[in-house]
This record gives structure tokens, sequence and C-alpha cells, in this order.
């Protein structure tokens, strides 16, 4: 018998766990469901993962990779400048930056936000959010110290519920399954440009 790539079977037992994870949760998913449907035995399993939550992890590895580079590229010295919020090129960029997650990992943010109680990640969502909202203080005193004229005395909690509702945002979106590619591009492109109009106002630029 012709053995088995352990690519191949890596690949299998993370595209059973996903379905089972979206259909029914990380608590309620078991190892011997996962074992079943990927067609691997449950001790040729741990021969890969450690443990139901190390799966889990590697199912949404994907997804928080492109967190961590939205995350990274939002911080950046391109956004640092009030030219930002006019210039059409700018935009267009976060446009296309914010499609990236709901259009590409909508199953797995859907398992990230709504199906990960009982694993490492049921917290991520406090955890994004106050990581978000430290990066939003820094932002603010750099820009202040660009551009002196502007407002950026805001309060943390204002700044942590602007964090949290981009976040709520996403979670919209992937919990319409009848939004399409063009839907969402439309809705972002809305919620980006009613959004920076509000900035604009608030920070005086």
């Amino acid at each position: 018998m012709a053995q088995i790539p352990k690519d191949d079977i890596h690949r299998r037992i993370l595209q059973a766990a996903r379905g089972e994870f979206l259909q029914k949760g990380f608590k309620d998913t078991s190892m011997r469901t996962i074992s079943r449907l990927s067609g691997v035995t449950l001790s040729n399993i741990y021969n890969y993962f450690r443990d139901k939550d190390e799966i889990f992890r590697a199912v949404l590895t994907p997804l928080l990779n492109a967190f961590e580079q939205l995350f990274a590229e939002h911080n950046s010295d391109d956004y640092m400048s009030k030219e930002f919020f006019s210039m059409d090129s700018h935009q267009k960029k976060l446009i296309d930056d914010f499609m990236v997650i709901p259009t590409n990992y909508r199953t797995e943010l859907k398992i990230l936000l709504f199906n990960s109680a009982g694993s490492s990640l049921e917290n991520f969502r406090d955890t994004f959010v106050d990581r978000y909202t430290q990066e939003s203080l820094r932002y603010m005193k750099l820009m202040k110290e660009r551009y002196p004229h502007i407002k950026a005395d805001f309060s943390d909690f204002f700044l942590h519920s602007m964090c949290s509702l981009w976040l709520t945002v996403m979670g919209e979106i992937v919990t319409h399954d009848e939004l399409t590619d063009a839907d969402i591009k439309q809705f972002i492109t809305e919620y980006i440009t009613f959004g920076t109009a509000g900035w604009k106002e608030l920070m005086k630029i």
C-alpha cells in the first residue's frame, strides 16, 4: 500500500477539524470525530498534534497571521500622517487591507469569534482589543508630536470602544453568509468613509 505523504495527512486533519469547529465549536468537537472524518487514526493524529487545542490553533494560524500583518501595517509610518485622512490612494489601500480578512478567512473568523470557548483563544477578542487600544494611544501620542495643532487627547475608553467596534463589524460580516465579496467591499468602503470623516472632525484635521 502506498504511503500517504505527511503533508496530505496534516491537511486532512486540519480540513476535518475546521469543519467540526465551525459546526460544533471547539468545546463540542471530539478528537474521535476528527479522526473519523479525516480518515487518520486517532493514534496517528497525536503524531502530528499534541492535543485538540493545538489543532484549533493550527486551523486559525492563517487568520492570526493575517491579523498580525494588518496590525503591523496600520502601525507603520505610512499611516502616521494627516494626509492619510484625505488622500484617495490611502483610503483605497485601507479598504483593500480590510477586505483581506473577511473575504479570505470568513470561516476562520467565525470560528475564532464565536466558536472558541474552552480553547486557548477564547479570550482573543479581549486580548486583541486591549492591544489595539494601547497601539491607538501610542498612535495618538505620535500624531500629536508630529502635528501639535491636532486634537489627540481622547479617553482610553473611547479608543477601547472604537477598537472593539472593529471586531464587532468583522463579526457582523461573517455571520451574514448571504453577503458577496462585492457587498462586503461596499460595506467596508462605507464604514471607512464614515469613520474617516468622523476622525477628521474629532482630531480637527
